[in-house]
């Protein structure tokens, strides 16, 4: 059947419609599928180098509640976690300085008294997410990489880091392209509004190696806090919810200033958040304190004091806070 001239116009931009349709419903699929391999590949690259690689960097920290702190961070890296040597000293306010040395993390701060963790890494450097397996994330984040960027004067990659599931927060990253060290880290909200940022000022690959090892050996540490691999106080609790992807990393019993308290670390491996049960009582019941991308949820159930601490939205916190309940 021929086609009457004025329809033919019409034909033709209905059709070109809907072949635009199916190209943006199945090329994107593929593409997607490329970027999110690429994406993968970049930050698995990235896991690695943060761990072996050596560098000494100048990084600045802001939260959008504070100002920017600034910080001096030298790695020493290797395979072996516990062969890792660090050093992250803060270069505004008190004379803190933080240690990494044979899978010992000792805090020295002039205000307080000074103590050690057994601890593989110093988290107050880099957030959890730069340390990852990502092919193991798949299942709970989208991997997106958004392509080429500058800041610190380096190229760099970006690569976004997106939660599937809307009780957590996002992550944008750029990996360094000569390094592919991670030179500035966003963590974003579920509007996409920066929480907080670390930024790379000046990345230094040629620094005194030898000099920070022996500064690092020859030091004095403090001792270790008494840490007990127990969870007797969560004997009577359990949480009957928790955050897809989330599981139990470990549990101990802590005295910290003779102050008794159960503890147990939850992580998906991008996230984490501690509950925290000890016997004293808060004067009062239900506080929430936001602190960036941190929240702390305390609450009073029985007899004891319950305090979460996450770096996930407090609606999320209090949620896990509703369903711990007493067997």
């Amino acid at each position: 059947m021929k086609l009457p001239y004025y329809f033919v116009p019409h034909f033709i931009k209905q059709s070109r419609n809907f072949i635009f349709t199916l190209f943006f419903v199945f090329f994107p699929a593929s593409i997607y599928a490329n970027d999110t391999d690429d994406a993968l590949t970049l930050l698995n690259k990235m896991h690695h180098a943060a761990q072996t690689q050596n560098y000494h960097i100048h990084f600045l920290f802001e939260d959008k509640d504070q100002y920017a702190t600034t910080f001096e961070y030298s790695h020493l890296g290797a395979v072996n976690k516990n062969d890792i040597n660090a050093c992250l000293r803060y270069l505004e306010g008190p004379n803190k300085e933080i240690i990494l040395h044979n899978g010992v993390t000792s805090y020295f701060q002039p205000d307080s008294p000074s103590f050690s963790i057994t601890s593989p890494r110093i988290i107050e450097a880099f957030p959890d997410v730069i340390y990852n397996n990502f092919n193991d994330l798949s299942e709970f984040y989208d991997f997106i990489l958004l392509g080429k960027a500058r800041t610190a004067n380096r190229s760099a990659q970006q690569v976004k880091i997106i939660a599937k599931e809307k009780d957590r927060y996002s992550y944008l990253i750029w990996i360094d392209d000569q390094t592919y060290l991670p030179i500035r880290v966003d963590l974003l909200d579920q509007n996409n509004n920066i929480i907080n940022q670390i930024k790379v000022i000046q990345l230094d690959e040629d620094f005194d190696k030898k000099k920070q090892l022996d500064y690092i050996n020859n030091r004095t540490y403090p001792v270790l806090l008494s840490i007990e691999k127990q969870d007797s106080a969560f004997d009577q609790w359990r949480l009957a919810w928790l955050p897809k992807g989330f599981k139990e990393i470990a549990a101990y019993n802590l005295n910290f200033y003779n102050s008794d308290i159960a503890t147990k670390l939850f992580s998906d491996g991008v996230f984490s958040f501690t509950v925290n049960i000890s016997s004293e009582q808060a004067k009062q019941s239900h506080q929430i304190i936001q602190q960036g991308g941190r929240t702390i949820y305390s609450t009073n159930l029985g007899h004891k004091n319950i305090i979460i601490i996450g770096n996930l939205p407090h609606t999320t916190l209090e949620r896990i806070a509703q369903n711990i309940i007493q067997k």
